[in-house]
């Protein structure tokens, strides 16, 4: 029973170590894919994002000491061949969010899409496919790819 518990509660430390090494790496998670959608059920996006018909929304999550921090990215007609619109929110306490960034961003795919397993396991492709938003040290820049954002107002 006592190592049965000990097992438990070492698990649940290691789990918990991993996240905060996540957290203070800076690097965003994958959390959803939405294909095909007519509106964004979060709000991040309003309708005239949806002009054109329907959208795709790919989001990456990323708590920090400062609050969680959301970047979503739509596909729709404004995306270029390598760019797409893409958010950095913070999520308020009252859960409405804060607008932090607003612009075009490298193209991600998600890794719940087909075309994510014929991607590279090593090298720069296969990094920024894992973990394509990543926030630097300081919390005041998004980064992706090779592609810098300040950021309104403080993260951490």
């Amino acid at each position: 029973m006592r190592r049965t518990l000990l097992r438990v509660v070492t698990m649940a430390l290691a789990a918990a170590l991993a996240t905060t090494a996540r957290a203070a790496d800076g690097e965003f998670t994958f959390k959803v894919a939405r294909r095909d959608v007519a509106a964004d059920p979060d709000g991040i996006w309003k309708a005239g994002a949806f002009s054109a018909g329907k959208a795709s929304l790919y989001e990456y999550e990323l708590s920090t000491p400062g609050g969680d921090l959301l970047v979503s990215q739509i596909w729709n007609g404004a995306c270029t061949a390598a760019t797409c619109p893409t958010r950095l929110v913070r999520i308020e306490p009252d859960g409405h969010f804060a607008l932090l960034i607003d612009d075009m961003m490298r193209q991600v795919i998600p890794p719940d899409d087909p075309r994510f397993s014929g991607l590279p396991i090593n090298g720069p492709q296969a990094a920024f496919a894992q973990h394509p938003f990543r926030l630097s040290a300081d919390g005041a820049t998004l980064i992706n790819g090779d592609f810098r954002f300040s950021i309104r107002g403080r993260t951490r």
